[in-house]
């Protein structure tokens, strides 16, 4: 789904396989910190791949990682207040018509949680504060500035994460089609970026959030696995209600080639050179420019044994960035795009096209007046994100290989990013990847039965990834240019 060539799509950590077989076929290390090497630590939560050079005079980036250490319980109504809104229906009407935007209050749902999001953060969002009214509001994932080809880099701590097109951008979707570029300006846009457009992130958990991450990375470095309901899991999943998951999205396109990021927030990031002559993306880094696009949140809303809400756990929702809306602070530009609660599990192609009904779980807002492509079958996914997938159905499957060993996805871990006929085809592949799971359930299927559910958390799926190269093979993956394929 993610990644081809050298387009380090999706946090671009997909293997090659004449490497896996090196090591996964029975290396048996633990997943413990009491026999991990002794200097976990000081690469763990290390701010960034590479320091800023000597006479760098901007923003610098630092790890938040003083996780509470006390659990901070249940999350008080007028602080979480998307929990505390009691009209909305998350069961599946199966007979009646899809879930509605206005009349069952998704949209304020959605700037509930923004609101949330935004607060003591600035208007124009040159940076996110991790401190908000003089305490830490916001924490990140470690191990995430340990991998040199998409790990975090030193201005803003964004990673490299799925390469966008011009496709994703422009085009006949849903919206009134202002993206629609000229013929001769959409040609000139693709001859310029014929690999596509980066997107870089940066992601922030909430103190709820943040306590998890704690109980899971602890201060050697080293992940500490439990047991949840008797099945091994990371200590502190699944996350808390209350935790409240916020990423920023930034990508390199231009406004000429995407007109709708007139005014976004531009930050410089430290990422990859583009060849003057192949245009292909390099494994050389430079500051350089890039815009806001998106803006996802994902909540844990799973209610009361009597009184259940979402039947995953979590609620998933992204914003696009619009400057036609002309506000004059950038949240004021955040456009909602939708909210998705499960994975639509009896939608092609899931079951046969046939059998197959509505996206019931998903709830796309219908009056953006911009170009948006959807996820797979109106499920929903953000503007850079994969039309073929969706956002819980590829953050569900986030699962970490056993023993301290590196998640490959497809041999000891799912294929998160994808695989052939996903969304196009009734699979027993598609069959798993759109199923609604719950921790501390295996992965659909039973093909992956000892890998660790890690609660939809792809972030922790970077985690104990770049952590079981370490582990393994004391040293991350190197950096591969395209000529060298």
């Amino acid at each position: 789904m993610r990644a081809h060539r050298f387009s380090f799509a999706c946090a671009g950590l997909v293997s090659a396989a004449a490497f896996l077989f090196s090591f996964i076929a029975g290396c048996g290390v633990p997943a413990t910190g009491e026999s991990a090497r002794p200097d976990a630590a000081p690469i763990a939560f290390r701010n960034a791949v590479h320091e800023p050079p000597p006479d760098w005079t901007g923003p610098v980036f630092e790890l938040s990682h003083d996780y509470p250490t006390t659990d901070p319980g249940v999350c008080p109504p007028d602080v979480c207040t998307w929990l505390a809104l009691d009209s909305l229906d998350f069961s599946v009407n199966f007979d009646g018509p899809p879930p509605d935007w206005y009349g069952d209050h998704w949209n304020e749902y959605i700037m509930r949680i923004l609101d949330y999001v935004k607060e003591g953060q600035p208007d124009q969002l040159d940076s996110v504060n991790v401190t908000v009214g003089g305490e830490t509001r916001w924490f990140h994932v470690p191990w995430m500035a340990y991998d040199p080809t998409a790990g975090r880099e030193f201005v803003h701590g964004t990673t490299n994460e799925r390469t966008a097109h011009l496709s994703d951008f422009v085009g006949t979707g849903r919206g009134f089609g202002v993206h629609m570029l000229p013929v001769t300006l959409s040609a000139d846009c693709a001859r310029r970026f014929p690999h596509g457009f980066e997107t870089w992130a940066v992601g922030v958990y909430n103190p709820w959030g943040g306590y998890a991450l704690g109980q899971a990375w602890p201060e050697s470095g080293a992940p500490d696995v439990g047991e949840y309901q008797g099945v091994p899991m990371p200590r502190g999943l699944p996350f808390p209600e209350g935790t409240l998951v916020a990423k920023f999205l930034f990508t390199n396109a231009p406004v000429d080639c995407v007109p709708f990021l007139r005014g976004s927030p531009e930050w410089q990031v430290n990422r990859h050179k583009i060849h003057p002559e192949t245009r292909d993306y390099l494994c050389e880094r430079e500051v350089q420019t890039s815009r806001l696009v998106q803006v996802d949140v994902a909540v844990v809303d799973a209610g009361t044994s009597s009184d259940p809400r979402s039947p995953t756990r979590w609620v998933y929702g992204t914003f696009a960035y619009n400057g036609n809306l002309g506000g004059a602070t950038v949240w004021d530009n955040l456009a909602p795009v939708g909210v998705q609660w499960g994975s639509d599990p009896w939608t092609f192609p899931a079951v046969p096209k046939p059998e197959s009904i509505a996206a019931r779980q998903s709830v796309l807002n219908p009056d953006i007046d911009i170009f948006e492509h959807d996820g797979c079958n109106a499920r929903l996914a953000g503007p850079v994100d994969n039309s073929q997938s969706s956002c819980i159905s590829c953050h569900a499957s986030s699962y970490a290989a056993p023993g301290g060993a590196p998640s490959v996805m497809g041999l000891n871990a799912p294929a998160t990013f994808g695989f052939d006929g996903l969304c196009t085809t009734y699979s027993q592949e598609n069959v798993d990847y759109f199923q609604n799971v719950v921790p501390p359930q295996s992965y659909h299927g039973g093909q992956f039965p000892d890998a660790l559910n890690l609660d939809t958390s792809l972030q922790m799926w970077v985690a104990f990834t770049q952590y079981g190269f370490y582990h393994t093979d004391g040293a991350p993956q190197a950096c591969i240019n395209p000529d060298q394929f």
